[in-house]
């Protein structure tokens, strides 16, 4: 005969519910992480995006500067989420260029570029190129 204070073997229902919630916040924790990955990378694309825009366009201007190109104004290019040309009114990345001529030295200018887009930190480049 079996005494009454003699519990059978098994898991209860608060056990099984504790391991349940405990569970729970170790998925919560993953895709916590695997969300900041995600957001961390596409950033990190961003970024990079950006300053191959303002590289190409420095490079360029080392070797092309436009002699009509206006002093200390901005000069702006458009570009939508994937770098190709966009319109003022539909683009994601904007790209400024600035061009001082009044450098210390007669044959060389200064060009600024710089690329902004919504949420990120602008990136800028300034060097000295030949005047044209």
């Amino acid at each position: 005969m079996k005494k009454a204070t003699q519990l059978s073997p098994g898991f209860t229902l608060v056990e099984i519910l504790i391991s349940l919630v405990v569970i729970q916040f170790c998925f919560l924790a993953v895709l916590t992480v695997l969300s900041s990955s995600h957001r961390s990378g596409q950033m990190a694309e961003k970024q990079t995006l950006a300053v191959f825009l303002a590289d190409t366009k420095l490079e360029q201007l080392r070797y092309l500067t436009p002699s009509g190109m206006p002093e200390n104004t901005p000069v702006r290019d458009y570009f939508d989420r994937d770098g190709t040309e966009a319109n003022p009114d539909n683009h994601y990345f904007v790209r400024s260029v600035v061009l001082k001529r009044q450098t210390p030295s007669q044959f060389t200018n200064e060009v600024t570029v710089e690329v902004e887009w919504p949420g990120g930190k602008p990136v800028s480049y300034t060097s000295v190129i030949p005047s044209s």
